[in-house]
């Protein structure tokens, strides 16, 4: 029977195919047992992950005093619908493209007057909040002759205020009287048809508990000679009240606010046909003021705290004043 099988060439051609797939079997198991031990083998691909930049003190600091100042810039030019209705608010500016929400901030000496006005909103902050002292923004509406001088292009009238109030403030309110402000007159696209469209200050200013009260006070005599006819060309109040905001960053937003017109123009050189701008600059920071002004600002750009900075400042400028001298200057 072996003998007849083997001879059998139907049982050997049979055999034979069945060795071949047997074979073709055998080997494409081989093949995906090898590529599954290959594959478990590999290290699993992982997507790519972008490191994040170390993070210091310095820089974190710096970034976030940029920070803010673009978000003060950002709140006040813009002509959106006000996010509180009942205030009845109107458009402050003509810009209508959106302000970035990042800068880039230079240097004191590079930056720019509006920049530095709102940089010394900090300061004048924590020297009013050391000493107990009340912070107030104030505008001050100048009377018909000077508002028609300056109209007119005269030159002398925006330093004469300047000097006068340099003046008239220490001697009503005290020694350590700080104060800041912008000048400004309302574009004809943006002011109410009653506006009487004269120049105004827009200013900020620190002095005991009281200076700002109503009625005959020193401080409203002293400045009787520079403002209009009407009581409300004078008004003081306490910045973001109506709104119940922190007053350090209501202060730095009132400082974008003092500054609104020449920021338009400079955001958007086109608006300048629409806004009557002073001649010379625009804002103004009382001499003591400017300087811790540049000492903060540059503090907080190398990274420092606002508590760094205080340590180390002049004497008397973030506590008890002493009433019969001015503050250290340095």
């Amino acid at each position: 029977m072996k003998a007849e099988c083997e001879n059998d060439p139907g049982v050997s051609q049979g055999q034979h195919k069945l060795s071949e797939i047997n074979g073709e079997s055998l080997s494409i198991y081989q093949t995906a047992h090898h590529d599954r031990e290959v594959f478990n083998s590999a290290e699993p691909k992982q997507k790519t992950v972008k490191m994040r930049p170390v993070k210091k003190p310095c820089t974190t600091v710096a970034a976030v005093h940029a920070k803010e100042f673009a978000m003060h810039m950002r709140s006040i030019l813009t002509n959106n619908t006000p996010h509180i209705p009942r205030l009845k608010m109107r458009a402050k500016t003509l810009l209508e493209q959106p302000h970035p929400s990042e800068i880039t901030l230079k240097s004191w000496k590079q930056a720019d007057e509006f920049t530095k006005l709102m940089a010394a909103a900090t300061p004048i902050y924590w020297m009013a909040k050391s000493r107990g002292w009340e912070l107030k923004a104030f505008t001050l509406v100048l009377n018909q002759r000077l508002s028609d001088r300056l109209n007119d292009g005269d030159t002398t009238i925006l330093p004469y205020v300047r000097d006068q109030l340099t003046r008239l403030i220490p001697e009503a309110v005290g020694v350590g009287a700080e104060f800041l402000f912008g000048v400004e007159k309302a574009p004809i696209a943006l002011a109410d048809k009653s506006s009487r469209r004269r120049w105004h200050l827009h200013a900020l200013m620190i002095g005991p508990v009281g200076f700002s009260a109503p009625g005959k006070t020193p401080l409203r005599r002293a400045l009787q000679p520079l403002k209009g006819e009407a009581d409300a060309d004078l008004m003081l109040q306490t910045p973001g009240k109506l709104v119940e905001r922190d007053l350090r960053s209501s202060a730095m937003s009132w400082c974008v606010y003092a500054a609104k017109n020449g920021l338009s123009v400079q955001i958007n050189p086109a608006l300048a046909g629409a806004y009557d701008l002073p001649p010379g600059k625009q804002t103004f920071i009382s001499a003591v003021l400017r300087r811790e002004a540049q000492r903060f600002y540059s503090g907080m750009m190398a990274g420092r705290t606002a508590q760094q900075i205080m340590r180390d400042a002049p004497e008397g400028l973030y506590g008890p004043v002493n009433p019969t001298s001015r503050p250290d200057l340095g």
